[in-house]
């Protein structure tokens, strides 16, 4: 394997079918009894049943029985479960391994800690928080956490961390879900995360290759591009990739992105297929150029940067031949035929299919899924630990991108402010009004009058009786489908935007996009708390108010304007 820093020669070469039947599947050591289940269960494994281990089913299943019977008519080798309750989402799991021959793989997606329902886990701030605190041993925590909180109610992979770079701040996919746009400092706090993660049994997955955060793009929308020539990715996210390869972590995401000048599309970049359909970047690059030799996820396979580029039943079919292991959102009652099919047409091996079921066999086996399915709740003390280093994170992130010399807040004890939230919140993303940061001011005497996306007319008079206006921007990635941009507007709610030229005491906060200054370039101050975390909004109220310093360091260049001539 290569290490960091070190240079691959590898030209870009006409598609071709390449041969991966030489190379490692074991990617960790395993104890002789787990490489005696691994090999016995493999052995045992009808064609059928090796198919069926490559796939995984989410639903939005809130019924065991309902699973189970999935099961008994496709046993497949890894659930996602969508439920409102993380005690559902348990006992669901806990039944439904009771029941399984092979233990599954029980996947989520736990990008800021496993708190997923209203009901579990530890509230951590996003990523790009800790990319601003730059504090390794929090990020440790984080992982800690979020695998012993993952464990307890049955989750034993998780999809994280995002190890791409967000050079472009119109991506709309990557955003505060990255660490910044520093290839240093993404590998540098992605790896104790991981090795966090993996320590405490849960499987970490490095996400998007070969790389997201370079198209202005949604490859939930289109097939993205990853547009920078090979030297320079491999200079850039190939460093990252390599360092988080040597780390150890068990599972990559390829996107829905391609390389195209790597992959010898350079002319003509629309047309290079994605990641998941291509051996190329698969085998050719992530394997033999880069030396992974563990499991390979595709992302989602609802997403149209996949689905407009083969019929349905050829999906699943190019993305095994092209190096996928386990295919994300499997629809079994199709997909199975599809494949099974493709075998006896010659499309794909039967070798394909069990190297590729071996690798998911050994993950199970060296997460020990087969003895303990399900790990045991923290401990008061780590629930504890876990909250603090979350607040932590929070406080040690908020960063000061204008305005500096307006902190504090001038506010006397007992004053009326006006708390306003512009968002479009998402349900689907657990997206909601940013209570917290109005109950801490209530905490400390202010009256609060809270406004969600108010009319301009009814901002001006609310904040006219006011002695200060806190503007909450929240937007963050995948509000809205296919920008980051604030597109929450009309022409009768612009009055936000200005409303530091009629009011002396605004005060702007960003709690999602750390870009805001690009669109509000006139503005007098700009926090970044880059998420809508509880610990965040706690974070952001004790720096206006003065209880503590911004101590985050931007972790992403802002774009500047300038004057420049049409491009070629």
């Amino acid at each position: 394997m290569k290490g960091p820093g070190t240079t691959i020669t590898c030209m870009p070469v006409e598609p071709t079918n390449v041969n991966e039947e030489r190379l490692p599947i074991m990617y960790n050591t395993l104890a002789p009894p787990q490489a005696q289940w691994v090999d016995r269960t493999l052995n045992g494994l009808s064609l059928t049943q090796a198919v069926a281990q490559l796939f995984n089913v989410s639903r939005p299943l809130e019924d065991a029985a309902a699973w189970l019977q999935i099961l008994d008519q496709t046993p497949v080798g890894c659930m996602s479960v969508r439920t409102k309750s993380a005690a559902t989402y348990a006992q669901i799991v806990r039944e439904v391994q009771q029941h399984a021959p092979i233990p599954l793989l029980v996947v989520a997606n736990m990008e800021h800690g496993a708190a997923e329902w209203p009901d579990h886990g530890t509230d951590f701030p996003m990523l790009m928080a800790a990319g601003a605190a730059n504090d390794e041993a929090l990020v440790a925590q984080l992982g800690q956490a979020t695998a012993v909180e993952a464990r307890q109610i049955g989750v034993n992979w998780v999809l994280t961390p995002a190890i791409d770079l967000n050079y472009n701040f119109n991506n709309p996919v990557t955003n505060i879900r990255a660490f910044g746009d520093q290839p240093d400092l993404v590998a540098r706090l992605a790896i104790p995360l991981i090795h966090a993660l993996q320590q405490h049994g849960v499987a970490a997955t490095a996400k998007h290759f070969p790389g997201d955060g370079m198209d202005d793009r949604d490859q939930h929308l289109a097939t993205t591009i990853n547009h920078l020539p090979f030297d320079q990715w491999l200079e850039t996210y190939g460093s990252v990739w390599q360092q988080v390869i040597q780390a150890g972590v068990m599972t990559i995401m390829p996107g829905h992105i391609s390389l195209p000048d790597y992959q010898g599309y350079g002319h003509n970049p629309d047309d290079a297929p994605p990641a998941t359909h291509c051996d190329k970047l698969l085998i050719q690059l992530l394997r033999q150029e880069l030396g992974y030799t563990g499991l390979i996820v595709s992302d989602s396979t609802s997403m149209i940067g996949l689905t407009s580029r083969a019929a349905p039943a050829e999906r699943i079919v190019n993305s095994l031949a092209a190096g996928i292991d386990l295919y994300l959102g499997a629809n079994p009652e199709y997909d199975l035929g599809y494949v099974l099919q493709a075998v006896r047409d010659g499309r794909l091996r039967e070798e394909r299919i069990y190297q590729a079921a071996s690798r998911v066999l050994t993950l199970k086996a060296q997460l020990g899924l087969v003895d303990a399915p399900l790990g045991p709740a923290p401990t008061t003390q780590e629930q504890a630990s876990f909250g603090q280093a979350a607040q932590a994170l929070a406080d040690k992130s908020i960063t000061i991108v204008r305005g500096a010399e307006q902190m504090p807040a001038p506010l006397e004890a007992g004053a009326k402010v006006l708390t306003v939230t512009v968002a479009k919140l998402n349900p689907l993303f657990g997206q909601k009004d940013l209570e917290i940061f109005d109950a801490e001011l209530q905490q400390r005497g202010f009256q609060v009058e809270h406004l969600l996306n108010p009319k301009t007319a009814e901002l001006q008079a609310a904040a006219q009786e006011c002695a200060a206006v806190f503007i909450n921007v929240y937007v963050t990635p995948m509000t809205t489908m296919g920008t980051a941009r604030v597109t929450l507007d009309s022409f009768a709610t612009w009055g936000w935007r200005a409303l530091f030229t009629e009011h002396p005491h605004v005060f702007y906060t960003s709690f999602g996009s750390p870009y805001l200054l690009y669109e509000l370039p006139h503005i007098p101050n700009l926090l970044l708390a880059y998420g809508g975390a509880e610990t965040s909004q706690r974070a952001a109220v004790k720096v206006w108010l003065g209880e503590m310093a911004a101590q985050g360091v931007l972790p992403v260049t802002l774009p500047q304007t300038r004057v420049r001539p049409l491009a070629d």
